[in-house]
């Protein structure tokens, strides 16, 4: 498998991963063992915006302020400029950081993908294809994120939904049993919920159920009018 072919490849992996709710958390993760894996490099991770922009010393602002990468940098030569990033890049045996500033689909540039390696400089076709890689990850993770905010809304309106129909069934019930209207019926469930500190829904879903058998609130006894 050609080089463009195995790049392809990693994108369709990633798009399969970003449609899994389940796999979708771990897209930034696979990018970085994809590209680790098809630059040969020793390693690589990626800084989101936010931690980026507050770390001091750090490579990850000037990338992501000037949205400009930052090739095959030796980092031997990098100690005055950043210098906990360094010392802990050289600590973990890389010599070399290509650096790239990962856009979402609006282009704005959202992270900062870090590329490591030891004495080999990459060509700027793998860089080409690297940013490629991470620009369609941070689409990608935006379209999940998307998707399951609409996935959740659509939940709660399903559950509200349900929760309403059974409320409707329940007052229709009790209306029946007790020969009230429906009002009637539905302060009588409201009134046990509150009394009993539970959801109307699950009350109203036991009375559903017959599980639960309530009736009209006693009325307060009368006195009995003074003798004359």
């Amino acid at each position: 498998m050609d080089p463009e072919q195995q790049w392809m490849r990693s994108a369709l992996g990633l798009a399969v991963a970003a449609a899994d709710e389940a796999r979708s958390p771990s897209l930034v993760r696979q990018l970085c063992q994809d590209c680790t894996a098809l630059l040969r490099l020793s390693g690589a991770c990626v800084t989101p915006a936010d931690d980026a922009g507050t770390l001091q010393g750090e490579p990850g602002p000037e990338c992501l302020r000037e949205d400009r990468a930052l090739l095959n940098i030796d980092l031997r030569q990098q100690a005055a400029r950043w210098p906990r990033f360094t010392g802990r890049a050289l600590a973990d045996g890389h010599t070399v950081v290509t650096l790239l500033p990962l856009h979402d689909s609006t282009g704005r540039p959202r992270a900062v993908l870090q590329l490591f390696g030891r004495d080999r400089e990459l060509s700027p076709a793998e860089t080409d294809s690297a940013q490629w890689l991470g620009d369609l990850t941070m689409v990608l993770r935006d379209q999940s994120d998307e998707l399951r905010g609409h996935r959740e809304t659509a939940g709660q309106l399903s559950r509200a939904l349900n929760s309403r129909v059974v409320i409707e069934q329940a007052k229709g019930m009790l209306a029946e049993r007790l020969g009230t209207g429906t009002g009637e019926a539905f302060g009588v469930l409201r009134g046990h919920a509150r009394s009993n500190r539970l959801k109307l829904a699950d009350v109203a879903g036991a009375v559903v159920a017959r599980e639960l058998r309530i009736g009209a609130p006693r009325s307060a006894p009368q006195s009995a009018p003074p003798s004359g």
